[in-house]
């Protein structure tokens, strides 16, 4: 069964109303106003996608084109922080195995400092 374009955009439209909820002490109000101004699409249009989808027949061409914009520029967005996090953790766990290996081969782990100290001696 296929999915109408009335309910993807609605699909679409509350899964970026979730992407754009800053916190606990956000309003659904404000959300939704921060995601007209910045899909381009009425405030009174997202809330009858959210509230009032059973009195609708169809969805306007521009609002399903909006949102699905709207959708795929918040998935690149999200494989593009994704991807960064890859890489830094790639990176951690490199210097993590070279720190690892310098250990291994320094006397009784010390390192630089702990063989540069004379015995009794605290360095400062």
């Amino acid at each position: 069964m296929s999915v109408s374009a009335l309910e993807e955009a609605a699909t679409w439209a509350e899964q970026l109303m979730d992407a754009e909820w800053k916190g606990r002490k956000d309003k659904e109000n404000l959300v939704r106003y921060r995601l007209s101004r910045k899909v381009g699409i009425s405030e009174s249009y997202l809330f009858r996608l959210q509230y009032k989808r059973r009195e609708m027949n169809d969805v306007k061409g521009s609002v399903y084109r909006a949102l699905m914009i709207a959708r795929r520029s918040y998935e690149g967005l999200c494989e593009r922080v994704e991807n960064a996090a890859d890489t830094m953790e790639q990176k951690l766990r490199e210097i993590e195995e070279h720190d690892e290996a310098i250990q291994r081969h320094s006397p009784m782990g010390e390192g630089m400092a702990g063989a540069s100290k004379a015995p009794g001696q605290e360095m400062r």
